[in-house]
């Protein structure tokens, strides 16, 4: 029964309409970048503009409030989550295109005047555990099921209204921070100095360094999207399924100190990351318990007829 009084959602994806307010922002980067003659830069400008375009259909379409589930309505529910691999790949081309400089040397005193010392440089020699740093790299790879898991679970479930909002909280958390890495990039500390001094070596460990030097972006390091994005995912979920939302939570701290542990984050990375996932899960949870369904895309559940008693009272 939940699950079909959940099946209905609004007239519009706001996660959609979040996608075209990041690519539009993008453009002027993306428009540099290619005039400039950057690597693939003039794929990219290309990309933007498809994707606004598709993007801007697959918003105006209204979304099914029946059981029927189409291509095109699938793509509609999940094009801002199946986007976020293209968007996160071309960030240094838009880096260089906005003519943003790293501000790593920022950071570096802040962390100073906060902690000391880097925690990504001290932490895990003064922890060299092998068991230790297997079980913080596992979570730090555990990223990529929290971010499509949850959501797809919820899907299959028919809980649109949940995933509608979820999609919404994940769409501002990957675009607000791919944001902040163009026109604030900050290449972390991954990239400007060698491992931890004391780290323990192992296959998890090497696992991680193989994806991250296959797949990582220069310059996406403040706020850490990472825990960004999990400590949202983590906060949606223990808003719709507490268990299930526990679950996630402890996934994403584990996560958050593999982040540091690893040497993969500044320590203000994380914090940054935290407290923006904190308040994005939370503005969005605020937003659908005080607007109006057509405002959210969100629509209430439908109400069931009460059958009329056969006692006359």
């Amino acid at each position: 029964m939940r699950a079909q009084r959940n099946r209905k959602v609004g007239h519009r994806s706001v996660a959609l309409w979040v996608l075209v307010g990041y690519l539009l922002a993008t453009l002027i980067p993306a428009w540099n970048a290619a005039r400039e003659g950057q690597g693939q830069a003039s794929a990219v400008l290309v990309a933007h503009i498809g994707g606004c375009i598709l993007a801007l259909f697959l918003a105006a379409r209204e979304a099914s409030n029946d059981n029927r589930v189409t291509p095109v309505q699938v793509l509609r529910d999940w094009a801002p989550l199946l986007a976020v691999p293209a968007l996160y790949t071309e960030l240094p081309t838009l880096i260089a295109g906005a003519g943003s400089r790293f501000h790593d040397q920022l950071i570096q005193q802040w962390e100073a005047a906060l902690f000391g010392a880097s925690p990504a440089h001290a932490v895990a020699g003064r922890l060299p555990w092998a068991g230790l740093s297997e079980l913080l790299h596992l979570g730090y790879l555990s990223y990529y099921v929290i971010i499509y898991v949850p959501p797809l679970w919820l899907y299959l479930r028919g809980e649109r209204r949940e995933f509608t909002l979820t999609l919404t909280a994940l769409a501002v958390a990957f675009t607000g921070c791919f944001a902040v890495f163009v026109y604030f990039p900050v290449a972390g500390p991954r990239y400007l100095w060698s491992a931890p001094p004391g780290i323990p070596d192992g296959p998890v460990r090497r696992f991680a360094l193989w994806v991250l030097a296959n797949g990582s972006s220069k310059g996406a390091a403040f706020p850490s999207s990472h825990v960004t994005v999990a400590i949202t995912q983590s906060v949606m979920m223990l808003n719709h399924h507490r268990r299930a939302g526990l679950l996630i939570f402890a996934a994403s701290l584990l996560l958050a100190l593999g982040a540091v542990y690893g040497g993969f984050h500044y320590g203000l990375d994380v914090i940054a990351g935290a407290a923006t996932g904190v308040a994005i899960a939370g503005t969005a949870m605020l937003w659908s318990w005080t607007a109006a369904p057509e405002q959210t895309g969100i629509s209430s559940p439908t109400p069931q007829p009460v059958a009329a008693s056969d006692s006359g009272s």
